[in-house]
This record gives C-alpha cells, sequence and structure tokens, in this order.
C-alpha cells in the first residue's frame, strides 16, 4: 500500500529506533519470519519489539520477511522473537536470507491459472499475456499484501466454478522493481486487477480488493 500515512510508517519502521540512540557494544541480530502471510505480522513484531527495555532500534523488510533488531548484549532478540512468533502462529529463524510468506491459494485441477511474473520481473507486453476465446483476469500481487491474498483465493472459488477464465498472477515484489515501475506508477495500493473479455478487449481495471467489482467484470467479460 502507497498511501501518505503507510509510507511514513514504512520509515518510521525502518529508521526510527528506540528512545536512546544505541551504545557501543549494542549488536544488531537479524531473524527470518516464515510462515506469515504479509507485511502487517512483521510490523507488529517490530512495534512490540521497540517497546522493550535494551532494544534500540527494530525494523522490518517486508520483501525479504526479516527483522533487523538492534539491541543490548543482554537482549535476547531471538528467543523474545522466537516466543512473539510462535503467538501469532508462525516460525522465527536467527540469521537472513530464510524467510518465507504462506504460498499463494491452490486451485482446483484443470484450472487455467499461473504465475507469469516473479519478484518484480519486467514484462514489456500485457497484451500478449490474454487468452484468446476466455475473460482473462490479469492481477499484480504481492506476497507481503493480505488483501492480495484474499483476492487470489477468491480467484480460485472463481475458476472451480467456471473454465471460461484465465487467471494470471504478476508478483510485483514492491513498488521499484521494473514490473512496478511500468504498470504502477498511477497504482495507489494493491491487488490491482485488470479484467479484458474473450475477444482480448479491456473490461475494467481497479486496485484493491474488490471481489463484486471483480465478478460483475468478468461476467460482463464473458457475454461480450
Amino acid at each position: 500500500m502507497r498511501s501518505a500515512l503507510a509510507l511514513s510508517s514504512l520509515l518510521c519502521l525502518s529508521a526510527c529506533g528506540g528512545a536512546d540512540p544505541a551504545p557501543e557494544g549494542a549488536r544488531t541480530t537479524v531473524v527470518s519470519l516464515r510462515n506469515i502471510d504479509c507485511e502487517e505480522c512483521g510490523a507488529e513484531l517490530v512495534t512490540d519489539l521497540r517497546e522493550r527495555p535494551g532494544v534500540y532500534a527494530a525494523s522490518f523488510d517486508r520483501r525479504r520477511a526479516e527483522l533487523a533488531v538492534t539491541a543490548s548484549p543482554s537482549f535476547d532478540v531471538t528467543g523474545t522473537v522466537k516466543r512473539l512468533a510462535a503467538d501469532e502462529g508462525f516460525e522465527a529463524v536467527l540469521g537472513g536470507g530464510k524467510g518465507q510468506y504462506l504460498g499463494w491459494a491452490t486451485f482446483p485441477e484443470g484450472a487455467d491459472a499461473r504465475t507469469i511474473a516473479e519478484g518484480g520481473a519486467d514484462i514489456p507486453d500485457l497484451r500478449a499475456q490474454v487468452v484468446p476465446g476466455k475473460v482473462t483476469v490479469l492481477d499484480f500481487a504481492a506476497s507481503w499484501c493480505l488483501p492480495c491474498r484474499k483476492m487470489d483465493a477468491h480467484m480460485a472459488t472463481v475458476l472451480e466454478a467456471r473454465r471460461d477464465v484465465a487467471y494470471r498472477r504478476l508478483d510485483v515484489g514492491d513498488w521499484d522493481t521494473p514490473l512496478a515501475r511500468r504498470y504502477l506508477k498511477q497504482v495507489s495500493k494493491l491487488p490491482y486487477v485488470i479484467v479484458y473479455d474473450t475477444s482480448g478487449a479491456q473490461v475494467d481495471a481497479f486496485a484493491g480488493l474488490e471481489v463484486e467489482r471483480l465478478d460483475a467484470a468478468i461476467e460482463r467479460g464473458a457475454r461480450r
């Protein structure tokens, strides 16, 4: 989400730190979070940690699903994060490069659904992804975006009921990737969805979790 408030919050998470500057001897520990479903999970841990004595700074890298905590040597960063994570139903692992979000929804066998972009890799021509003879739904999403996961789950139910719809997920990675810079300059939040009718003409495009609008666009696209 890219509203002014969201940007302010993200900047604070990465730069505000604790109330006092970190003294000499403070150590920074990186802990990866696994099986989380959105960036809010990490942001909530940051808020909790920054209130604890002995913690001088805490930030969350939403794309890598990692916490970086600067604390006094006497503060058990790993143990504390592991307990907090367990309370929320996910896992914390010491070290970077191990973060992992939950997977996307499971689609029924035979459904015309696939991911066509990973990590924000650029796709110069969206029209080439439109499936002739079907309503095509292009969904710009990110693994850290909870509304994106809800949209994905909704599309799984749509494709369970009908075979005249093709679903193409585009993982934007973040707002600064080549894919996002090409297509999301005027988009303020995710998911961003574009619907094409059976002839390849665009029916609708919108940002945010609007399942009723999506369903209506699919119906219109199927009738054309």
